[in-house]
């Protein structure tokens, strides 16, 4: 079964910039996160221009940006409390329930459980966040490699808490301070209501307030050898869909 989002036609709508915009598309490992901060008065976009897959092969290392900045003073005196942050890369590569068509790799809220998630509602979820990621390096200015946007409530470039729990069914936030566990999600089979597959990665991503890190680790043999077999079916797909 073959479905087409709504989210997936807008995302082909959008004009593409001429300046280095947040990476959405590609192959398999070329998807750039994107550091999301958010509370009731506003929200923060910066594109952190580092793949998925340079955080998934270089194990043993740290990646950090600080977020200071005119952006971020604007996000600061929006005023709001209680923020919540996020790292994700969206990545829709077509529009079906093949495994690898639709991407997404998250962190997530730590009591967020996990395989609960339909492939429709991943792939929607991950739809409407390229599609954002999209509204947002429009609006940015000035126009630089990794843009950064601040946007106040009842905006469109606000990025909302259903936007980053995939329409309300997949928390990716967490509260300033803590240590978020990574997955990557994608359908599981043509099944729209069957459960996405999911991957826990060797990689963890924090946010103190003042720097957004992801820190990779080596992976032990079992999860190596898991990733290792959900990359090749992936590449599998992709050859496919091409030949």
């Amino acid at each position: 079964m073959k479905l087409k989002t709504l989210a997936l036609a807008a995302l082909v709508a959008v004009a593409a910039p001429s300046f280095a915009a947040v990476q959405i598309g590609g192959n398999i490992g070329q998807a750039e996160y994107v550091f999301i901060a958010t509370n009731a008065a506003g929200s923060y976009f910066q594109d952190l221009g580092v793949s998925t897959g340079t955080i998934e092969t270089n194990w043993g290392k740290t990646f950090s940006q600080a977020v200071a900045g005119t952006e971020w003073n604007k996000f600061l005196a929006f005023g709001g409390t209680n923020t919540q942050w996020a790292i994700i890369a969206a990545q829709p590569l077509a529009d079906g329930f093949t495994p690898g068509e639709i991407n997404a790799w998250t962190t997530v809220y730590a009591n967020q459980a996990l395989g609960t998630i339909q492939n429709s509602q991943s792939n929607d979820g991950t739809n409407n966040l390229a599609v954002k990621f999209q509204v947002n390096d429009n609006k940015a200015s000035p126009k630089s490699a990794n843009n950064r946007l601040a946007a106040a409530f009842g905006t469109s470039a606000y990025i909302d808490n259903g936007e980053t729990s995939f329409n309300g069914f997949f928390n990716a936030r967490n509260t300033v301070g803590t240590v978020a566990k990574m997955v990557y999600l994608t359908p599981s089979n043509e099944v729209s209501d069957a459960a996405s597959q999911f991957t826990v990665l060797a990689s963890t991503a924090k946010f103190d307030g003042t720097n957004v890190t992801i820190t990779t680790a080596v992976p032990e043999p079992s999860s190596y050898a898991m990733l290792v077999a959900g990359l090749a079916a992936v590449g599998f797909v992709a050859r496919r869909r091409k030949a």
